[in-house]
């Protein structure tokens, strides 16, 4: 009742939804533009409403499988669902604000619940709400299109000497053909909406950022393409003259570079990138639509470029961000040994434990990992495994109990 009643909330990433801008995935532009319609002047209201009923549903089914599946004591229970509705209070409040999270967060806690159905008791009913969810959470939030993969190399460690079987085999060709799936769909929108069969045009661009803060004017050399180094050098300059290079200053450690990157990424991207190149191109006669799909292409070509020119600087800012995202190094350690070693167990042994203590700690760092590719590590990309951490901890205390059995 707290949340229905507090006001819906405008981010500066709203707008670009409430427009349908192309950058945007179809998933949540879709999902505002119906209520927009049917609703009109009651929006807020119901949009708000929406979110809340649908997390609180994903919530409820997410806390009832797992507990179930992992025999949650009451205490754990509650600790785990208090950790689930965490991201409807502040600062996400994501019933309340009006962007992607909205969806994309319910879908999430879905796909886990669901897989518990997959891995433990196979539901031919749940399994297809599973490719379902997968899809609709992937056209939401494209950062996750790797999930049916993962689900998929899990359901082959699982299932490993069936998994040729035709049973077993038609399901992980289901999963596997998800990504591609998702990425004709994300394509045919934009051909019906926008005109182009392409996918949505941003990922390249939010990659750019990295790879233009390590950059060093001498890498327009080995870009061959005439409007690609026109739009590097124009870019280029503008960031030397604002000081949002790694080169502008000299810094005590990586952490420090980090820390500047983060704070200017937004400036490299949104306001240098993406502005001077769809103005390069809309200037040279291209459409806006057109200008829009250029600067992506323009970003997918000298990202590599940079990145591979400056491997050293940008491996280093990498880590950090990785590190950052994960807030110490000590817990991104701990993830990766949790992920090796349950990896590792999973191919000798049947318990179940294992297998989601394998399932969570790929969830967390897959995410992580893409997440500090593509951007810049905040709570916004990351929150969605917040409560995973603790379940690693509970599974490995009911392993320590019972290490035998394991």
């Amino acid at each position: 009742m707290i949340l229905i009643f507090h006001e819906a909330i405008y981010t500066p990433d709203t707008a670009s939804y409430l427009i349908a801008e192309m950058y945007r995935s179809p998933g949540y532009v879709i999902f505002v533009k119906l209520f927009q319609f049917i609703f009109q002047g009651y929006f807020d209201l119901f949009t708000v409403g929406a979110q809340l009923i649908i997390g609180l549903f994903a919530v409820h089914v997410t806390l009832t499988k797992i507990s179930k599946t992992l025999k949650l004591h009451p205490i754990s229970e509650f600790i785990f669902l208090a950790l689930l509705i965490f991201p409807f209070f502040g600062p996400l409040y994501v019933a309340n604000n009006i962007c992607s999270e909205g969806l994309s967060y319910p879908f999430y806690l879905l796909v886990i619940a669901l897989s518990t159905d997959l891995f433990t008791n196979y539901n031919l009913k749940s399994f297809r709400y599973l490719l379902i969810t997968c899809i609709l959470l992937a056209l939401t939030r494209g950062q996750f299109i790797v999930l049916p993969i993962i689900i998929a190399v899990i359901y082959i460690i699982k299932n490993k000497a069936l998994a040729l079987k035709k049973f077993h085999l038609k399901n992980i060709l289901l999963l596997l053909l998800i990504p591609l799936v998702i990425t004709l769909m994300d394509k045919t929108y934009h051909k019906l909406k926008d005109g182009v069969f392409v996918t949505t045009p941003f990922s390249n661009l939010c990659m750019s950022g990295a790879a233009f803060y390590v950059s060093n004017a001498s890498d327009v050399l080995l870009i061959e393409n005439e409007d690609d180094k026109n739009i590097f050098n124009d870019c280029y300059g503008f960031i030397e003259e604002n000081g949002w290079l790694l080169s502008s200053k000299e810094r005590d450690s990586y952490t420090d570079y980090y820390n500047h990157f983060h704070k200017n990424l937004g400036n490299i991207c949104n306001y240098t990138v993406h502005r001077i190149g769809t103005k390069y191109f809309y200037d040279h006669g291209y459409s806006f639509v057109d200008s829009r799909v250029g600067i992506e292409n323009t970003c997918s070509n000298i990202v590599p470029i940079l990145i591979k020119n400056n491997f050293g600087k940008w491996i280093k800012l990498y880590y950090s961000n990785l590190v950052y995202g994960f807030k110490s190094q000590i817990l991104l350690f701990f993830i990766v040994l949790i992920f090796l070693f349950s990896g590792i167990k999973m191919l000798f042994s049947k318990n179940e434990f294992v297998l989601y203590l394998f399932l969570f700690s790929s969830l967390i760092l897959s995410n992580a990992m893409i997440v500090a590719y593509a951007s810049h590590s905040i709570m916004r990309y990351l929150f969605y495994n917040y409560s995973l951490y603790f379940l690693i901890f509970i599974i490995l205390l009911k392993l320590l109990k019972h290490g035998k059995k394991a």
